[in-house]
């Protein structure tokens, strides 16, 4: 009966402990999210060079490329580390990828942002995804030119005949 019992203790304390042991829970843990994903959901995807920053948490960039909006001043607000922010350092350059909330740009720990030496799949596929906006309108470029090309035709044709004359 004593064996019994000590068994039932045991087997008791093992169950408890492993229903009661915590899960871990990481309160800025982020989902993988594809270049795509993370094309279509940023507002302002840039490489830049950090030139200083604030002590609200505030980043100044010097931006050297841009694929998708603008990023006139240069301003991106990361938080500090205790509020999922990311932090940067002043003279690197990253790959960045911004949200517009509130009129600010944002960038946190989860929008992709990544060192320029680490960025290189993500620089090529951004640069597949990128399209430029006179992409669309290249038939009226076109058709600009051709009109161009006639008007400038007929006044050289119309000066020729002058001569002649």
């Amino acid at each position: 009966m004593k064996r019994l019992l000590n068994i039932v203790l045991i087997t008791y304390l093992i169950i408890s402990f492993s229903v009661q042991s915590p899960n871990k829970v990481f309160a800025c843990s982020c989902g993988h999210s594809s270049i795509e994903q993370k094309f279509e959901g940023s507002g302002v995807i840039f490489t830049g060079t950090l030139v200083s920053k604030d002590k609200e948490g505030g980043n100044i960039f010097n931006v050297e490329k841009a694929w998708k909006g603008n990023l006139t001043d240069g301003y991106v607000y990361s938080g500090f580390n205790g509020m999922c922010g990311t932090e940067f350092e002043v003279g690197n350059t990253y790959l960045v990828y911004t949200n517009n909330v509130k009129g600010k740009e944002m960038a946190s720990l989860c929008s992709g942002n990544k060192l320029i030496n680490e960025a290189s799949k993500d620089i090529q596929a951004l640069d597949r995804l990128y399209e430029p906006e006179w992409k669309d309108k290249y038939i009226l470029i076109l058709l600009f030119a051709f009109a161009f090309a006639v008007v400038i035709s007929i006044i050289l044709w119309r000066a020729k005949l002058r001569f002649k004359k």
